[in-house]
């Protein structure tokens, strides 16, 4: 379906009707915005970096020629701006938020109490605590669902290197994590 509808909408942008770009954004903005904090570990970066990602996809939007998915072109994008932002800036900042996870006592009991927002957070915490591209890798492969082959178009990594990292990052969540099994 959204290779379908990317298709028409984009179709449309470039007739020239830049009103169904709204669409564009409206369906990747929350992954885009995902992997931009993923990435840049600040809110605040991962809004001006999400910005400019839509801004440098809408302008190289007569580039894209359909050989892979439209999302897996734009999170490209995304991972290049993110990954050039960081090199730009060595500043490190952490989230209130964050520093309350990382408070956060985790016994039997407190487990027990834990409602599903908070398990997010704590495994979102969990895949936080990996090297930035493993938790990049992490999120795109399992929780947006793309495939290897997209990540390695995404990362410009290769795709035994991306189910090395997985597999890897796989087995420091579990051990992370094995309180909620």
């Amino acid at each position: 379906m959204e290779i379908q509808d990317d298709r028409y909408y984009i179709s449309r942008i470039l007739e020239g009707d830049s009103l169904y770009y709204r669409y564009i954004i409206d369906s990747h903005k929350k992954m885009v915005y995902s992997m931009a904090l993923r990435i840049l570990e600040n809110a605040h970066d991962a809004e001006d970096a999400s910005q400019e990602i839509f801004m440098r996809a809408y302008e190289q939007l007569d580039s894209f020629q359909w050989k892979s998915k439209f999302s897996t072109w734009l999170y490209t994008i995304a991972y290049r701006i993110c990954i050039s932002k960081i090199k730009k800036s060595s500043l490190k900042t952490v989230s209130i938020d964050d520093e309350i996870l990382n408070s956060y006592p985790f016994d039997s009991q407190t487990i027990e109490k834990i409602s599903a927002a908070e398990t997010e957070k704590v495994v979102k915490k969990a895949i936080n605590k990996l090297p930035k591209i493993d938790a990049l890798l992490v999120t795109l492969y399992y929780l947006e669902e793309n495939s290897i082959k997209e990540i390695a178009e995404i990362t410009g990594l290769t795709m035994s290197n991306i189910k090395v990292k997985l597999f890897r990052a796989r087995k420091e969540l579990e051990c992370d994590l094995h309180f909620l099994i």
